[in-house]
């Protein structure tokens, strides 16, 4: 399944999940079938501790707790905090897709399952509870490239990867998802004030 943001395109996402030791391992395919070429959000800059170093992390993702109680997880535009003022928030990087072209990819989430964000470091064990999820959909943002105001660059550090800039408010990206089932699987939940709600992306209830 896939929504479409302003401008033209489609995103098709197939996923295929697993656990594999400490980790929950999504498989998944993404093609492009729209007319036109798409950035497909797909890794997030990282500073190597200890040094200055930029580097693109492939396993970034966010994890959301939903109001229906399904866990939203993925590489797409994370809600931003509410307590700070961001002058230039980090948005993912993204792989160029042609009309027609797919590629395979492979995300890491590790264990124990919990809610986390690019944008917020992790808490120690107080403070999160535990509580049970009705399903987890799986999701990957996308911007198609005629959306008007997107400006696009290879980063420096990875130029296999797109630098996005995107200069007319509010940022509206597409966002292609899959629900997938799940029993008797918890999450920890964020006990801080923790931003839920997707502002960026459009997600209908699952």
């Amino acid at each position: 399944m896939s929504h479409s943001p302003a401008g033209s395109g489609a995103l098709r996402l197939r996923c295929q999940p697993n656990k594999v030791g400490q980790s929950f391992v999504f498989t998944y395919r993404i093609e492009n079938t729209g007319p036109v070429a798409l950035f497909v959000m797909d890794a997030m800059p990282m500073v190597e501790p200890g040094s200055p170093a930029v580097t693109a992390n492939p396993h970034s993702a966010a994890v959301l707790l939903r109001e229906d109680g399904n866990a939203l997880l993925g590489k797409f535009i994370a809600p931003l905090p509410q307590d700070r003022i961001l002058l230039a928030p980090d948005l993912p990087l993204c792989v160029r897709l042609e009309p027609g072209e797919g590629i395979d990819r492979e995300l890491r989430v590790p264990l124990p399952f919990a809610e986390s964000s690019p944008y917020f470091p992790d808490l120690t064990l107080r403070g999160y509870a535990p509580v049970e999820v009705s399903g987890v959909i799986f999701a990957i943002g996308y911007v198609a490239a005629d959306l008007p105001g997107l400006y696009a660059a290879p980063a420096a550090y990875a130029p296999e990867l797109h630098v996005l800039s995107l200069t007319i408010a509010p940022v509206m990206a597409g966002l292609a998802w899959q629900m997938l089932p799940v029993k008797k699987l918890e999450i920890l939940k964020r006990l801080d004030d923790f931003p839920r709600t997707l502002k960026a992306h459009a997600l209908e209830p699952a």
